[in-house]
């Protein structure tokens, strides 16, 4: 790869990438001191944007140039390592001038990762694993990878991050929550500091001059809203010509941990920059719109559909006509009395407290149902969010006003240079090419596996699913084992909680009401699930970037047995759950336990020939093989379901901002 021209500050304007023996134009954009790429306005189908996608797409990485570049990076690290500290810092400004001019070509990416791995033995004590070093070169080429959990992925953004800094590009390192933005920076501060590089993060807690402060470093460790929304809070900033409140350099470089939370299960949430709007008028139009929606009949007059929507039946519709008909004002209008109270019947019946929002210090806090903490700061729109707070009792929040938006399946294509990990990526790797134009590799493991998967088990009820999850708990805690039973929300959890007291074990919970707030408690909880014996409760909290640690007796015993309660909407949330257990050739165990009456098949096998399938299956046609191949077939129809509904989406902001530009309003990001 060849970068070139670059800005005064080292910023990207141009790139060609020459990664694993072919060249591919992968061309920039700038837009003046803020470097990006232009927004797509091509609006296509599935199928062209992913063979475009393909075309394009940097060219997989062969066995051979991967041993190869193993061997270049093992030589270069025995070369930084004989290096005294004086010809050590000439090598390096020498390879800091040659990587911003020349690009990331085979032979200075080993070098630059020679002396990272280098650094990283003197500083941290860790020897980096093959499988470190070529997921890493893999990722600096533009592309996905594959990790499993527990083979070191930390160190694998380091490797990336560091090399992309060193050539002079900011890089932004995305991670989880900011508890992992503030830990992974403060960790990895010593490595950074011996290569020259300086590191810093970005809270939800930090100020705008702390911010802009921040992002002045070579590499920021920062979570994906907080960036996404200082890019929303520039763009604003830019348009009123308020040049001193912009924070980021850009969007240069990003190295996206968890990549598949956030560029699949999150890529349609909505990221709008409001300010408060009136509460007094809103507040009434609230109270009459949930007063309306009351008087309707669930089935009769409206019904439940996927996704928690709620939509009214003709009869209903008669119903709401009858209703309103004495109402003045904007309520005279059909479509605005539909949407109000189809928005109110969804606050009354489809989000539901302890599932999808939390209510606590008099304020109602919504439940991430990707990673089961609470989404600090989010608020739902039309409306909604006041809805449920005067449902619940809490008084209302002022509504807010949109200033502007974006979504991330929008916001990440903006990057110059965009990689990521996860430990689960292949089941959605066609769409995170036709979206992102990211390829996806998969990392071999570094020893062989030793889970014991038991396969799944659906019981008929939930008070027969409940006991068998405690029976099966007592079981294996009795051999001295850890146990960890995954749960889909915070009533769940507390469900399970309630059965393990009344058989009388001992246990720990992990919920949302441990959210970062109460981090101390949720630390603690972590710290003991690894203990022998210890029995675990927690929500999709204790999934994704949760590590368990072994004790030695709780090794000695088996290992981590992990029971997973709930058929989530995708297998990519089962395995992360998963891989909690039998890490890195570690011993371990897990099983799914669901029954027929889990609110899963409402919503996920909630129309054609899958709900007859559950209705035959739960009557006991075909056994345990039919229900274990209805989950499969279950799971890969919500999967096929949400990429429809994301691509839909992508094709209507793409179509949005044509209509824009034609109007002279072009986003200049």
């Amino acid at each position: 790869m060849s970068v070139q021209p670059r800005h005064a500050d080292g910023v990207v304007w141009s790139e060609r990438m020459t990664l694993g023996g072919g060249q591919v134009p992968r061309p920039g954009s700038v837009h003046g001191d803020y470097p990006l790429k232009a927004a797509s306005l091509r609006a296509s189908g599935p199928g062209m944007a992913w063979l475009r996608a393909w075309w394009r797409a940097p060219p997989q990485p062969t066995s051979r140039s991967n041993a190869v570049f193993l061997r270049d990076v093992r030589q270069a690290q025995a070369f930084w390592h004989g290096l005294n500290e004086v010809q050590r810092q000439q090598q390096l400004q020498s390879l800091r001038r040659r990587l911003g001019s020349e690009g990331f070509t085979p032979a200075l990416s080993a070098s630059s990762y020679g002396l990272i791995a280098d650094v990283v033995k003197g500083c941290l004590g860790f020897q980096l694993h093959d499988v470190q070093l070529l997921a890493a070169w893999w990722m600096l080429g533009q592309r996905l990878v594959e990790m499993a959990t527990g083979e070191g992925k930390t160190l694998t953004v380091l490797l990336t991050a560091a090399t992309g800094a060193l050539a002079g590009i900011p890089v932004h390192v995305l991670t989880a929550n900011d508890y992992l933005a503030r830990r992974d920076a403060q960790q990895l501060e010593p490595v950074y500091a011996a290569l020259g590089l300086r590191v810093a993060f970005v809270t939800s807690a930090s100020l705008a001059h702390e911010r802009k402060q921040a992002y002045q470093a070579d590499v920021v460790h920062v979570t994906a809203k907080e960036v996404a929304f200082d890019h929303l809070r520039d763009r604003s900033a830019r348009t009123v010509g308020d040049a001193a409140s912009i924070v980021l350099r850009g969007l240069c470089m990003a190295v996206v941990d968890e990549a598949d939370s956030i560029l699949i299960d999150e890529a349609c949430t909505p990221l709008i920059l409001a300010r408060a709007a009136d509460l007094k008028a809103a507040d009434q139009r609230y109270r009459l719109a949930l007063y309306l929606a009351r008087q309707l009949k669930q089935d009769q007059d409206f019904v439940r559909g996927d996704a928690l929507q709620v939509r009214l039946t003709d009869a209903g519709q008669l119903r709401l006509v009858q209703l309103s008909e004495k109402l003045q004002g904007a309520w005279r209008w059909r479509r605005y009395r539909h949407e109000q109270v189809s928005c109110a019947l969804q606050a009354l019946h489809a989000f539901q407290k302890d599932v999808h929002y939390l209510v606590r210090d008099d304020a109602i806090h919504i439940i991430d149902d990707t990673t089961g903490r609470l989404a600090v700061g989010r608020a739902w729109s039309r409306g909604l969010h006041q809805m449920i707070a005067i449902k619940e009792g809490v008084r209302p929040q002022p509504e807010n006003e949109t200033l502007t938006q974006t979504s991330y399946q929008a916001f990440f294509p903006r990057y110059l240079r965009l990689a990521g990990l996860s430990g689960t990526l292949q089941e959605d790797r066609a769409e995170l090419l036709r979206v992102y134009g990211l390829p996806t590799c998969k990392a071999p493991l570094r020893t062989p596996s030793r889970r014991d998967d038991r396969g799944t088990v659906v019981l008929s009820s939930v008070t027969q699913k409940w006991q068998t999850v405690v029976s099966h708990a007592q079981q294996e805690a009795a051999k001295g084992r850890p146990v960890l039973i995954g749960t889909d929300t915070v009533a769940d959890s507390e469900a399970v909680s309630l059965a393990l007291a009344a058989a009388g074990l001992v246990h720990q919970i992990l919920n949302a009401r441990q959210d970062e707030a109460r981090g101390e408690a949720e630390q603690a909880v972590i710290a003991g699930a690894g203990q022998a014996a210890c029995i675990t409760v927690a929500t999709h909290m204790a999934g994704r970037g949760t590590d368990v640690h072994l004790s030695d007796d709780a090794m000695a015993n088996g290992g981590l047995h992990v029971i997973n309660t709930n058929l989530n909407r995708s297998r990519r949330t089962d395995r992360q759950l998963m891989g909690r257990c039998a890490r890195q050739g570690m011993p371990g165990s897990c099983e799914t336990v669901l029954s027929w009456d889990d609110a899963c098949w409402r919503e996920l096998a909630c129309g054609g020939w899958l709900r007859w399938a559950v209705i035959w299956a739960r009557a006991g046609f075909g056994g345990a093989s039919f229900a274990r191949w209805i989950c499969d077939r279950t799971q890969e129809a919500a999967r096929h379901r949400g990429s429809r509904r994301r691509w839909a989406m992508l094709q209507s902001d793409i179509q949005m901002a044509r209509q824009l530009a034609m109007a002279g309003r072009e986003d200049w990001t």
